[in-house]
């Protein structure tokens, strides 16, 4: 029976899957587990601290379809739990790979507190079992590779995290290799036929008989890997097509029939109207968040709503268990076989920020700003003020509007500008964060320098940083005045030189005027120098800062099949 060390055996196989990078932050219990990394062709990346890990982990399965980051038993690992509670919510599969004390020390902390009938070691992996679809500690040899295999077909076919402990004297033990020549299987089992066949008719009903049915793009259609379908049923269907902040670059926006951004009473008026007005709403990826449906002020009956979900779908209130990729895939097919009858002319003229019309005013403004930046030929789409923007067919957006993590994009935008290089992918991409957020994770501007995500060199990453100086969003929420919201005042024309004084970098700012920001956007070399740009903006108080990443032009590990 060939062996390998387990260590080696739990790299390979997140190598398999994709995993090229692994993030970590190095700690007692994992530097022997750290070592065997590079053994098995994956690249280590350090970062400055263990929540930076996780985000970057987060950002860099968004675009590869898995990540992986790996810390030490305890303080460690409790440091990264946001990181992980956040992919848990939002649906993003990661390995989260501990490094636990020896056996013998877990079982002689068993012995003196045999009384409680359980060990004290068992305290944080109980923690992350409420934030992982599964979690595993190896402590046999002879079964780790098959639990390795289990949390990880368990992590794609959930796609959620998952937890596997590796204590300090099990990394360098082996383990049977065999099941390396076996491919780890994320596929979800099929529909049953007939309930997918009888549901496929049902939804061919609704599409033919009902006045004006609508398909909305959630977040959940992104985080499940149906945006090609979702695009396949707009194209045959000609019906308005809206999406949802979350669901940003889920779909094609230069479509004649994308209505807009549906956001409750945060949608412009014709897109609300649209959507309230429908007799069938294709809710394709629901997620009902406070941000994502404007503080839950969207009005879509449960009658008129067919509720697509990972695992089922639900037309008005009957529960189907189907999985909504194969279900999608069955009613295209259909559609394919059979074109509706019926042909929409329904069209939203949905321009929300119309340069031309907007007057400019003394100081720099969100709706120009937005403006400015949307109409230029590579847009910065934030989920608050441009929300609503246009997104070119290149480009695709994440934010994590439903955990709202602060600090989450600066983190996050290591991994993703990783994984763009990793893909060989010429693609900008663009971190838009309010300072507060920034002040969390700004360490992270040491990862995006040390490891060359620079605009222009290589894969073209990092692009440029606009910072929301001057105010926090809860001003405009409670507490205008209030000392809780004020932060401190960084001098942020130092920020990229602080963490990176042997790499170039050029910074622009403060800039509080529309004419200042157009001065920039004109500059060749902030467009095209190769460099670290760093873009401080002077807004006012009800310019809430904008916690995203967003990414343009598009690449294929995006929308790739699951």
């Amino acid at each position: 029976m060939p062996e390998i060390k387990i260590g080696n055996y739990l790299f390979t196989r997140l190598k398999q899957l994709g995993v090229s990078t692994v993030f970590s932050v190095p700690g007692d219990y994992e530097l022997a587990l750290l070592d065997l990394i590079g053994d098995s062709g994956v690249e280590f990346a350090g970062n400055p601290n263990e929540l930076i890990a996780a985000y970057a982990a987060d950002g860099y399965s968004r675009l590869k379809g898995v990540g992986a980051w790996v810390d030490t038993y305890g303080p460690g690992e409790l440091s990264s739990y946001c990181g992980q509670a956040g992919q848990y919510t939002e649906l993003v599969p990661v390995a989260h790979v501990v490094g636990y004390p020896g056996r013998d020390a877990m079982r002689g902390h068993m012995v003196m507190h045999h009384t409680l009938g359980t060990s004290e070691f068992d305290m944080f992996e109980k923690m992350a079992s409420q934030i992982s679809a599964t979690t595993t500690v190896l402590l046999n040899p002879k079964t780790t590779a098959a639990e390795i295999d289990r949390c990880l077909t368990t992590m794609l076919q959930e796609s959620r995290p998952v937890y596997i402990g590796v204590p300090v004297d099990m990394s360098h033990l082996t383990c049977d290799s065999s099941g390396l020549d076996k491919p780890i299987h994320g596929e979800l089992p099929p529909n049953e036929p007939e309930l997918e066949k009888g549901v496929v008719g049902d939804l061919r009903m609704l599409l033919e008989q009902k006045k004006s049915p609508i398909f909305i793009v959630d977040g959940n259609a992104c985080r499940n890997y149906v945006t090609e379908e979702c695009g396949m049923l707009a194209k045959l269907t000609g019906l308005l097509t809206f999406t949802t902040s979350m669901g940003r670059g889920g779909i094609d926006e230069e479509l004649p029939n994308f209505g807009g951004v549906c956001s409750g009473l945060g949608s412009y008026k014709e897109v609300r109207e649209a959507v309230e007005g429908s007799d069938a709403v294709f809710w394709i990826g629901n997620f009902p968040s406070d941000f994502n449906t404007g503080e839950f002020t969207e009005k879509v009956g449960v009658d008129v709503a067919v509720d697509f979900q990972r695992f089922f779908v639900k037309i008005g209130a009957k529960k189907f268990l189907l999985k909504m990729k194969y279900l999608l895939r069955a009613l295209i097919k259909s559609l394919e076989d059979k074109p509706l009858a019926r042909t929409s002319t329904a069209k939203v003229d949905w321009d929300p920020y119309p340069l031309a019309n907007i007057e400019k005013s003394p100081k720099l403004t969100q709706d120009y700003l937005w403006a400015a930046t949307s109409s230029s030929a590579r847009p910065v789409p934030p989920p608050y003020g441009i929300s609503a923007s246009k997104l070119p067919t290149t480009a695709s957006m994440f934010n994590q509007t439903v955990f709202g993590s602060i600090g989450y994009a600066t983190g996050a935008i290591v991994g993703a500008a990783k994984a763009i290089k990793e893909n060989k992918a010429y693609r900008r991409c663009i971190l838009v964060t309010g300072e507060g957020s920034l002040q969390l994770t700004a360490q992270a501007f040491a990862d995006m320098l040390k490891l060359e995500l620079n605009p222009y060199r290589l894969s073209d990453c990092i692009s440029r940083i606009i910072l929301n100086s001057a105010a926090t969003p809860w001003n405009a929420i409670h507490g205008k005045d209030a000392p809780y919201n004020k932060v401190g005042e960084w001098d942020y024309s130092l920020l990229a030189k602080t963490f990176g004084p042997a790499f170039p970098s050029k910074y622009w700012g403060q800039i509080d005027t529309c004419e200042g920001l157009e001065e920039v956007f004109a500059d060749k070399e902030f467009n095209e120098g190769e460099m670290c740009r760093v873009l401080e903006l002077k807004l006012g108080y009800l310019d809430a800062p904008a916690n995203i990443l967003a990414l343009g032009p598009a690449i294929d590990g995006f929308n790739r099949k699951k």
